[in-house]
């Protein structure tokens, strides 16, 4: 077998460029005895077709001009530490939809693809790679994991927990249960069946064929589209209701992915109907070269009382594989009683996570495949009012490309939203981002604020200065919530309506500003504050006029307010023709 080093990998990045691999994809799909319906090019491009995040897949052969001899299909998640900025992950291609993942090898050059792919993986920059639903007792997943060695790498199982069915039956997800078929339908009810199994199986057979009211149809090109909703319709009906967002995920992704599996021969898709009404239907996954089949997804109409449509739809699936001569049926995740009734046997998929061992991505920088999805976050962070998260998350960015306009626009968006409340006291800090030991007598500040509203709730200093250290921290919807609580308290506060009046400010709601700084004057004609962060909030809405205004009576209330100061000379450095004749105006660096 070839060496690491005799392999040259490549990343495929565009959609297109995969397909131009086809043949090639199918070749090895052909001959590698691990793969699977989910390593299929079918599947996989359909897969990436459907990604709004960053998918890759890494190809490996031996030189440069030859056929590629192992495929790896990848995708990129980006998450955020909130205060520490983003991170990426590498998750294996088509997890958490597909019930198996895995590395598609020509098995001659198994050993040398996998060590060139683990040794590309550590050139990316990512914190954690996850291995999920993978087999472990594959040679191939073996040597990849030990190319991550535990000086450098924290490498453990995820165990998945157990599921409770409403029968009170306790579900390992990580069981995967299939039956192998014998040559004949008699052979498999006499060789894997209990006398009991067998006498139901049969006894449902013979009501499917002997009444005129039930009938099994195969899905034809002129039926998909109306099959397979029947099937996903009747799947949300028996399982949504446990988990609306999961329902989701398995019907869109369905419907992107499956339609393709059918016109590409590899999709089954068999309806019970009684009476011209649907009541069961399943979506077989095939494996011709492997001679496999997988059970996808199954339903029913858990109304119907009289007959089993599930066990009558596998029965019939069963002796129609064994009639086309398949070998394997795949009854998927999770060791349900029913399914040993064919005669099943069980193995164990398993889910692993490799993560660095500084918790950071390798090479301290974001993943640039990752780059437009992190400033749509920014973009999120920055409009629910966290500025501390979406400035580190502007910082990373321009960290790999300085010049990106969008990230720079952004990145001053945010600053200057940032300084916008930074005037919260006459001694607040000029830097509340690099200021570390404000950061730590903040945090424990804050800590002492909430055990005081848990003894008293009712201690409006407590959560007036609660709702200060929120917005400081950069968390402007929950500063939000803790000043409509302080203004309840105590509704005639000035500078509650100031605070409330910066809150609304960094979450770019100027218009509510001005109205908390004209309520906070009125009930403090001299609140200096409130009458220069009126001042910045008006600028920024482009009433200029009104902006030089507040200023003025910002400062003829305190001749030495220094950042009313700043801020009326940088308006004017922003509007010349409003400067005056004759005036010797304190030049301070403005701080919007």
């Amino acid at each position: 077998m070839g060496r690491a080093f005799d392999m040259h990998v490549d990343v495929i990045e565009k959609l297109e460029d995969l397909r131009g691999l086809k043949d090639n994809w199918d070749r090895i799909y052909e001959i590698d005895p691990e793969a699977h319906c989910f390593l299929s090019w079918t599947w996989i491009s359909s897969w990436f077709a459907s990604r709004s995040l960053a998918c890759l897949v890494l190809a490996a052969r031996e030189d440069d001009g030859g056929a590629y001899a192992a495929f790896f299909p990848l995708q990129l998640g980006t998450g955020l530490d909130r205060g520490n900025g983003f991170y990426n992950t590498i998750v294996m291609g088509g997890s958490y939809f597909a019930p198996y993942t895995g590395i598609l090898c020509d098995p001659a050059h198994a050993d040398a693809a996998v060590s060139a792919f683990a040794d590309h993986i550590h050139t990316l920059h990512w914190s954690s790679l996850h291995l999920d639903d993978i087999d472990r007792s594959s040679t191939r997943i073996e040597s990849f994991i030990e190319r991550f060695p535990p000086t450098d790498f924290v490498g453990d199982r995820v165990k998945r927990p157990a599921q409770i069915t409403d029968a009170a039956e306790r579900i390992d997800p990580e069981i995967h249960v299939h039956v192998t078929l014998p040559a004949d339908f008699d052979s498999f009810l006499h060789e894997k069946l209990h006398w009991r199994a067998r006498r139901n199986i049969r006894h449902c057979l013979r009501k499917l064929e002997g009444s005129a009211a039930l009938r099994i149809t195969h899905t034809e090109t002129a039926t998909i589209d109306e099959n397979l909703a029947t099937l996903l319709s009747l799947w949300a009906k028996q399982w949504g209701c446990r988990n609306h967002a999961y329902m989701r995920y398995i019907l869109d992704n369905s419907q992107s992915v499956l339609p393709n599996c059918f016109r590409n021969g590899d999709l089954f898709l068999p309806v019970l109907w009684r009476d011209g009404v649907a009541i069961a239907a399943s979506a077989v996954l095939l494996d011709r070269p492997r001679k496999s089949l997988i059970c996808f997804l199954i339903a029913r109409d858990v109304s119907i009382r009289d007959l089993s449509p599930g066990l009558t739809l596998h029965a019939y699936t069963i002796r129609w594989a064994i009639e086309n001569g398949f070998r394997i049926y795949d009854l998927g995740a999770g060791n349900y009683e029913h399914k040993y009734i064919f005669g099943s046997v069980s193995r164990r998929i398993e889910r692993y996570r490799i993560d660095t061992r500084t918790g950071r991505n390798l090479g301290e920088r974001l993943d640039e495949h990752c780059l437009p999805f992190v400033l749509a976050r920014i973009k999120s962070l920055y409009a629910a009012g966290d500025l501390a998260d979406a400035e580190i998350g502007c910082r990373q960015v321009l960290a790999i490309e300085p010049e990106r306009s969008e990230a720079l626009s952004l990145y001053r968006e945010v600053v200057a939203s940032r300084t916008l409340w930074q005037a919260i006291s006459p001694d607040a800090p000029a830097d509340i981002s690099s200021d570390d030991q404000g950061v730590i007598d903040r945090a424990e500040a804050e800590k002492q604020c909430r055990a005081t509203i848990a003894e008293n709730p009712g201690d409006f200093d407590a959560v007036h200065r609660l709702s200060i250290l929120l917005l400081l921290r950069g968390e402007a919807r929950e500063a939000e919530a803790e000043i409509g609580r302080a203004l309840e308290l105590r509704p005639d506060s000035a500078a509650a309506h100031c605070t409330y009046g910066n809150i609304l400010a960094a979450v770019r709601d100027f218009e509510g500003a001005v109205v908390r700084y004209e309520r906070a004057i009125a009930l403090e004609p001299a609140h200096a504050i409130a009458y220069n962060n009126k001042g910045n909030a008006l600028r920024r809405l482009g009433r200029t006029d009104e902006a030089l205004a507040s200023y003025e009576k910002a400062i003829a209330i305190r001749p030495n307010y220094e950042q009313a100061i700043a801020n009326r000379a940088a308006l004017f450095d922003e509007e010349t023709d409003m400067l005056p004749a004759v005036i010797q105006l304190s030049r301070l660096p403005p701080n919007v």
